[in-house]
């Protein structure tokens, strides 16, 4: 009999904590709640929270930063030393400077000196990890997170957003988030293996924030010439410059990488912005230009040179010393030129044939590869409707946002990140002003 008692009891108890931790999980309000453990909303966090908030962050992965984890090919590309205004695209390059102004790439490595994080410079001013890990930079966010006290809620999404004057956020587990302030630090819907994949975009359109069509950004390209393939892995500097029904819309020298499906690269991926609109309506062309430097006629006049100095010598062996030796038999196949032709029997139009594909090798861009390749996205929040001063909607009261869901996307070598850093600084600064 004693012993059923002192198991009721026992029930009771553990009923009661129970509930207790039920409404604790369901009432409890904060000042920040921010959405998306990305690098924008881990900076968001930090900063709010060092200026008094009572600050959560909610991420649908297992992990905090794991967009991070994937920058840089794992190594973690910072930031970027020279960073401009010029480095970033979009509607507003004034909303841009401000943002980035507010906390630079300097203010950036400052930051995660600070918190032990040991920086190097590598070329063009990229910036990263001395340990040449990424790891160590989500390792060094996360013990900030855990020292301040931030509230991290992973393995949990958000499944509706109200405001009632204050924010209230039903979570997949059925709790209930309260806050006086609202963070979205979702991205776009790059790379949305790691969680991006626009869910942001789609509450800030319910709350009546208006956006921009989202397109892949800093992405490589399929092309309709199947000879790719003959030199899928070949790397090479040139100049490519990008036609839409024929009129250029773009153009940038460095390296670019051939692939079984197309080319790839920093000098065509840093360019799939501005064609990603039209690849679907409207004929996009990449004309590759392998000898910068030179002007059709001087090149001509160069290639004559060598093919009245090299006697008996057979075309494709005249021109190894120009450019890479597996681009040689794509160069003359276009020009209509066997490779084994002797150079005394090539004519002047052959010659002016091969001078024209080593300036402009052209190929048509079939369409761009899938999003999930992308490194970053064009398009979001139309910054138009967001105060440039502290990122808060100017349609919708206590709502912000930072990182890549804005229609702001950065060239590759640091600057996304650095976007994200200073972005996610400034909305985190002045959502904790309660």
């Amino acid at each position: 009999m004693f012993g059923c008692a002192v198991i009721i009891t026992c029930r009771k108890i553990l009923i009661l904590l129970k509930i207790r931790y039920d409404l604790r999980r369901i009432m409890i309000k904060y000042d920040v709640a921010i959405i998306g453990a990305g690098p924008s909303g881990i900076m968001a966090a930090i900063v709010a929270k060092n200026n008094g908030a009572n600050v959560i962050l909610v991420e649908k992965n297992d992990v905090i930063g794991r967009k991070i984890l994937a920058t840089g090919n794992g190594r973690c590309n910072i930031t970027n030393k020279f960073t401009k205004v010029e480095n970033y695209h979009g509607s507003n390059p004034e909303f841009v400077r401000s943002v980035i102004s507010s906390f630079d790439q300097h203010k950036t490595i400052k930051f995660f000196e600070n918190m032990g994080l040991i920086l190097k410079e590598e070329d063009r001013g990229r910036m990263f990890p001395r340990t040449n890990q990424a790891k160590s930079v989500v390792d060094i966010l996360s013990h900030e997170l855990e020292q301040l006290n931030v509230v991290v809620r992973l393995n949990t999404e958000v499944k509706k957003i109200d405001k009632n004057p204050s924010w209230q956020m039903t979570l997949s587990d059925g709790s209930t988030i309260n806050s006086e302030k609202l963070i979205l630090t979702t991205g776009g819907r790059a790379s949305h293996q790691f969680g991006s994949s626009g869910d942001g975009l789609f509450w800030a359109k319910n709350l009546g924030v208006s956006s921009k069509n989202i397109y892949a950004a800093l992405v490589p390209m399929e092309t309709s010439e199947s000879w790719v393939k003959q030199v899928q892995g070949l790397k090479a500097e040139a100049k490519a410059s990008f036609f839409v029904d024929n009129e250029l819309v773009s153009k940038r020298f460095g390296d670019l990488i051939f692939t079984h499906y197309g080319i790839s690269g920093p000098a065509i991926m840093s360019q799939a912005r501005f064609v990603a609109p039209f690849v679907e309506n409207k004929t996009v062309q990449v004309k590759l230009d392998f000898v910068e430097e030179k002007s059709n006629k001087e090149l001509d006049e160069i290639i004559a040179r060598i093919f009245n100095a090299s006697g008996h010598k057979s075309v494709k062996n005249a021109l190894v010393g120009m450019v890479p030796a597996n681009l040689i038999p794509i160069i003359l196949s276009q020009s209509d030129v066997s490779g084994d032709e002797g150079v005394s029997r090539i004519s002047k139009i052959q010659r002016g044939n091969i001078v024209t594909n080593l300036k402009s090798l052209t190929l048509k861009i079939s369409k761009l590869r899938p999003l999930k390749e992308a490194q970053v996205t064009r398009g979001g929040i139309m910054v138009d409707e967001i105060n440039t001063k502290t990122l808060e909607s100017k349609k919708v009261k206590g709502l912000y946002f930072a990182g890549e869901i804005l229609d702001v996307d950065g060239d590759s070598g640091g600057f996304n990140l650095q976007w994200a850093w200073s972005s996610g600084y400034v909305a985190g600064a002045s959502s904790a002003k309660i």
